[in-house]
């Protein structure tokens, strides 16, 4: 069920990034490198808790910045997109977060149970 959320998920990613759709209205500058780096964020949380792998988690992060790439150089062709290398920026970045938010988790995880022994 974990991997089928984390697919379903890159596929609206891919909607949301190749059609031209604003859910949200928001008007301060550089929302939208918000928006791509809490999506990334989320991406590769999800991609966290598909695998037990730490190998496998660095190979699908690598994966999900080429995907991210790929989405923009799409965006090129698309109708009412412009593709951006700040957005693929904000995209890496959103990446690294996630994966700093593992790595904040597992430490924490990994101090309960020492405190429990």
């Amino acid at each position: 069920m974990r991997k089928f959320i984390f697919l379903l998920y890159g596929v609206l990613i891919s909607l949301l990034s190749l059609t031209q759709i604003e859910l949200l209205h928001l008007t301060f500058a550089y929302h939208d490198k918000i928006e791509h780096f809490a999506a990334y964020s989320v991406f590769t949380l999800l991609a966290y808790f598909c695998t037990r792998s730490r190998r496998w988690a660095v190979v699908l992060c690598i994966a999900i910045i080429i995907y991210g790439g790929i989405l923009e150089v799409l965006q090129a062709s698309s109708t009412g997109r412009i593709a951006s290398i700040a957005d693929f920026c904000a995209n890496v970045l959103g990446v690294m977060g996630g994966v700093l938010i593992i790595r904040m988790y597992r430490t924490s995880a990994i101090h309960a149970n020492r405190k429990l022994n």
